[in-house]
């Protein structure tokens, strides 16, 4: 958000101030320091209509760590959002050595704290968080207490809009790196679901992108059915260009939430 000082000066009192800068004295400009920042605080706070809440977060990855916002339709959870997040040295060796040892534990969640979603996302960038192996609101372990997190990437970000239609075709987003893939189902309006996939995809090259994700477009029907499988290809949304997958596995899938 850019903010113009000059608007500033719309109101009397700073422009009483302004115009007798030069008579002074050192409260006098304290005070002015402290309204202006007051002022420029309030401005960027008011950017955000969100209140503060716990954003819950699946975890996906070992080498490098994505983390999809756990969404549902009302305010302040109404968006789905893909990050790619980094851990310190020590706090990503203990997550690494934990999905090792349990391997068919899928679900890995972030339990962090309270903040504005769109806030953290776009400025604020670092956050403590809770990690946990399972869902942590579902009986997870605790893995990790309290640990900072630094927002590296944001892959994906969208706000939901109750009027924009729902597409014709199941759609997921693609993003990952050339050593893990993943699919996330892309939500649209309600009801609908949040699926996400570990796949492989035969051709790792077309994961050489500068974009962040890619959204793919598969021929079954969008009908609050994740896709069966019966063809494992897709199509790369506004091109002619064909996707095909070695293998996929299912890491996480939640209706109720998006009811």
């Amino acid at each position: 958000m850019t903010l113009r000082l000059n608007s500033l000066f719309n109101y009397p009192l700073f422009l009483l101030l302004y115009l007798n800068f030069a008579k002074m004295n050192y409260k006098s400009i304290c005070l002015l320091f402290l309204l202006f920042t007051f002022k420029i605080i309030s401005a960027q706070q008011a950017h955000y209509p969100d209140k503060p809440n716990i954003h819950g977060m699946l975890l996906m990855g070992i080498e490098t760590i994505y983390a999809e916002h756990l969404p549902m339709f009302h305010q302040p959870h109404d968006y789905q959002i893909i990050l790619e997040l980094e851990f310190s040295k020590a706090d990503l060796e203990q997550y690494r050595t934990s999905r090792l040892a349990f391997p068919e534990e899928f679900v890995y969640t972030i339990e962090p704290e309270v903040f504005v979603l769109p806030e953290m996302v776009n400025q604020t960038k670092v956050f403590r968080a809770n990690v946990y192996r399972g869902h942590f609101e579902r009986g997870g372990f605790k893995l990790l207490d309290s640990i900072s997190l630094k927002i590296k990437q944001v892959v994906y970000y969208k706000q939901f809009d109750k009027d924009n239609p729902r597409p014709v075709n199941l759609q997921y987003i693609l993003f990952g790196n050339m050593k893990e893939q993943f699919l996330s189902h892309l939500i649209s309006r309600k009801p609908d679901f949040h699926e996400v996939l570990s796949v492989k995809l035969s051709d790792v090259k077309q994961m050489k992108t500068d974009k962040s994700y890619q959204l793919l477009v598969l021929k079954e029907r969008e009908n609050r059915v994740p896709f069966s499988w019966s063809k494992s290809k897709a199509m790369i949304l506004g091109t002619k260009r064909p996707v095909s997958f070695i293998n996929h596995k299912q890491l996480y899938v939640e209706f109720g939430d998006l009811e």
